[in-house]
């Protein structure tokens, strides 16, 4: 059931690897406020439909309508991510040139670095250091147009463009859902933006965001409040068997006791070989970006459903080197105090709708 009755809001829908997230935010004067959420242990299938596509659409649409029906959503704007494993990302430099000319050069200039055919892929862009969200190209059958500011021209001068590239065939069924829900997709972004947008309203000089979810981990260096460079690599939070205990029973003892002292010993090794991997995975992206840029990343946020498991702030801080903190999109949206220690134990699993959610706003 909706906790607030408005007329002018917007729907982040998140669809991850392991659950999927919705998330319903209202202006209402100066401030944002929660309208409903929920979430569904559903996996993402538009990305590779294991049964076909129209079966991951059908799928896809049965699973928002019952979310959305439970939890009482009030309006049709949607904003949805695209997730990170699925898009090719990089930072280009290109001429300052005017924003009615910047699709052509984007396009012409990606083609020598995405390995992939460009005719058949989606591209979307942003001016590093204009705005926390992307423009995409005319080739997209629904096209954003964000507002963007004006920027003086100097054709001599050259500007940091993030450019991010997603299959036709995978955005145009996220289109299809939403057409067929009787929704108005008014954007489809990379999740980094959405994050940044939720989490790092007063963002530090650079940050990791480490996204931990069950199967996949997804870093992404923020600098100066701008996304700059995302990694995914296949290793999540989820546990095996050990021994004699079942992958179930592995699960219940990770959520209970985390990596503290008070764990299963092999339970506790266990998990920290994977979290050494995500450690070593993440230095290797901090060295070659620090490396390029002559400064160093000082901060890390830990979002995602694994962020949660107790003793990882402190592991993590210790063996990366940085001060590091559990990521709060909820902190700058007002709801009923009495929500306040559930959002606080899911929150920081919501980064990414909330992030969709308000770019809504951002567009008024």
């Amino acid at each position: 059931m909706a906790l607030f009755n408005t007329r002018q809001s917007y729907l982040g829908v998140d669809l991850g690897t392991s659950t999927s997230k919705i998330v319903e935010l209202a202006e209402r004067g100066k401030k944002i406020e929660l309208v409903t959420y929920a979430e569904a242990n559903a996996s993402n299938v538009l990305v590779n439909p294991p049964a076909g596509p129209q079966d991951a659409i059908d799928k896809t649409i049965s699973i928002l309508q019952q979310m959305m029906e439970k939890s009482g959503t009030t309006t049709k704007n949607i904003i949805a991510a695209l997730p990170g494993g699925s898009v090719f990302s990089t930072v280009l430099e290109l001429p300052n040139i005017p924003e009615s000319e910047m699709e052509k050069a984007v396009r012409f200039a990606a083609r020598d670095v995405v390995p992939v055919d460009i005719d058949e892929m989606v591209i979307g862009w942003s001016r590093v250091g204009s705005q926390a969200h992307m423009q995409t190209d005319r080739q997209a059958k629904a096209e954003v147009v964000p507002g963007i500011p004006t920027i003086p021209v100097n054709m001599d001068q050259k500007v940091p463009v993030f450019v991010t590239v997603a299959p036709k065939d995978i955005v145009n069924r996220y289109i299809t859902v939403f057409q067929r829900l009787n929704m108005t997709l008014l954007a489809l972004e990379v999740e980094t933006f959405p994050l940044v947008r939720s989490l790092l309203t007063n963002p530090p000089t650079s940050t990791l965001l480490v996204d931990i979810g069950a199967q996949a981990t997804t870093f992404h260096i923020i600098d100066k409040g701008i996304p700059r460079v995302s990694q995914t690599i296949d290793a999540g939070g989820s546990t095996g068997e050990q021994g004699s205990q079942t992958q179930e029973q592995m699960e219940q003892a990770k959520i209970k006791f985390g990596i503290l002292l008070e764990q299963d010993s092999a339970v506790r090794e266990s998990i920290k070989s994977v979290l050494a991997h995500q450690v070593q995975k993440a230095k290797e992206l901090l060295a070659v970006y620090e490396q390029k840029e002559k400064h160093r990343i000082e901060t890390s946020v830990l979002i995602g459903g694994g962020a949660n498991l107790k003793g990882l702030q402190e592991f993590w801080g210790k063996a990366i080197g940085h001060q590091t903190i559990i990521g709060n999109p909820w902190k700058d949206i007002l709801f009923p105090k009495q929500l306040e220690p559930v959002l606080k134990t899911m929150g920081s699993r919501y980064g990414v709708a909330v992030g969709l959610a308000l770019r809504g706003f951002a567009q008024q």
